[in-house]
């Protein structure tokens, strides 16, 4: 046995398994499910188990996953619904597959940290041409469906994720661009360049709300970054301008985006006037945040139970909502479902794991990884994105990949410095 371990291609299935997490995103959830095995399998089927353990066990990132999915797991001794508990169980697997994986995964140097984005870029890239062409094909009927409140269709039927992906990429690309990189091809650059272009443009055209305010924001804080770094105040300033411009030129002429915002003005000046129609998408978070706040504000200390979020939040709406058009919803909001589900314990657990990693070691100097962090940080407050399969994965995959980066890349050059 010890002879076969010897020759397994660990290193091949770690590669293989990041791959599959990328692909999956924008494919299948059975592919991500596998990728997500793989990696985990991986670190187990290995000559160096035990101290795969050891590493897993020693990082306090992964120690504080590790208690997210024990939070998860102890709210089974009050929660009446198991079936339900045991499926959100099994929905935060990856908090422990993951990490675990990663320890097998090879040093990453800045050259196999860029070729990895450079995969999500392009694989982003490749999803949304395939979306734009659907678009294009039937403009006139998605367009009608926008100003209904209906989305573009998405892979994976889940496009607030894919406009979250979408976000991020470009952020990548501009990452990728800055650092020259190149995969040895002729006149890569310029194909980067196109693909950035492509996707600023048609993340507007894709017109989910969620997605176009966390790629301003990052643009924001690129800008402001690049603005205080290299003392350009001048060409800062000029860079704001031309990004409120591009926005609002943006809402004016292009279709989707101008029908969704119309129809987003129309629920706005609904519910401004007292007027929340729960049928309506907008009204339809509010109302979930709502109900998810009240379950907390009943259930302080530990929440009501993982298992159970579901039943209280189902006779809310039953008790309350009033309209037959309303179908119940977990709270759309992760800092809320958290209080909720776990109280102020699951939910300090929470933002520890949030922000622990991007805190220590000063990560947050990284801008690639604080951009990441302050995109999943707006997510949270519209969506419950760990509970969805892609919501996890998109999260966990660059979480550790980037930490992974930042890590090696300081003990590299602690080595080098010390052999000096």
């Amino acid at each position: 046995m010890r002879s076969l371990l010897r020759v397994f291609p660990n290193q091949f299935f770690a590669s293989l398994a990041i791959l599959g997490l990328i692909v999956g995103l924008v494919t299948s959830k059975v592919v991500l499910s596998v990728a997500t095995i793989m990696i985990m399998c991986n670190a187990i089927i290995n000559l160096r188990i035990a101290e795969n353990f050891k590493k897993w066990i020693g990082d306090t990132t992964s120690v504080l996953l590790i208690a997210l999915f024990l939070v998860y797991l102890l709210t089974g001794f009050y929660s009446d619904d198991t079936g339900y508990w045991v499926d959100r169980c099994r929905m935060k697997l990856p908090f422990l597959a993951l990490p675990l994986g990663f320890t097998t995964v090879k040093t990453l140097t800045h050259k196999r940290f860029q070729q990895w984005l450079a995969v999500y870029f392009y694989v982003i890239v490749a999803a949304a041409i395939v979306v734009c062409i659907n678009y294009l094909f039937h403009f006139d009927t998605l367009n009608e469906q926008l100003t209904k409140g209906q989305p573009i269709p998405a892979p994976l039927r889940d496009h607030i994720r894919f406009s979250l992906e979408m976000a991020f990429a470009v952020v990548v690309g501009i990452y990728l661009w800055n650092k020259k990189f190149s995969f040895g091809l002729r006149n890569e650059k310029y194909v980067l360049g196109a693909g950035i272009l492509f996707l600023t443009i048609f993340i507007h055209v894709f017109a989910v709300r969620s997605g176009i305010l966390t790629m301003y924001i990052a643009f924001i804080v690129m800008i402001l970054y690049w603005l205080f770094t290299k003392k350009a105040y001048l060409q800062g300033i000029v860079a704001l301008i031309v990004l409120a411009g591009f926005a609002i030129s943006a809402v004016m002429f292009i279709p989707s985006l101008h029908a969704r915002m119309l129809y987003f003005k129309y629920e706005m000046d609904l519910i401004k006037i007292g007027e929340l129609h729960p049928e309506h998408s907008d009204a339809q978070r509010l109302l979930s945040i709502q109900y998810g706040v009240k379950i907390a504000e009943e259930n302080p200390l530990l929440g009501v139970g993982v298992g159970d979020i579901k039943t209280e939040m189902d006779k809310l709406y039953n008790q309350s909502a009033g309209s037959e058009f309303v179908k119940s919803k977990l709270p759309h909001n992760q800092f809320v479902y958290f209080l909720a589900a776990s109280g102020i314990v699951g939910f300090l657990v929470f933002m520890l794991s949030v922000l622990y990693p991007w805190f220590s070691h000063k990560r947050f100097k990284n801008m690639l990884y604080s951009v990441f962090i302050l995109i999943m940080l707006i997510s949270f407050m519209a969506e419950h994105t760990l509970e969805i399969q892609i919501g996890t994965a998109f999260y966990l995959l660059f979480l550790l990949l980037i930490k992974k980066y930042i890590d090696d890349t300081a003990q590299l050059a602690e080595s080098e410095k010390h052999y000096a």
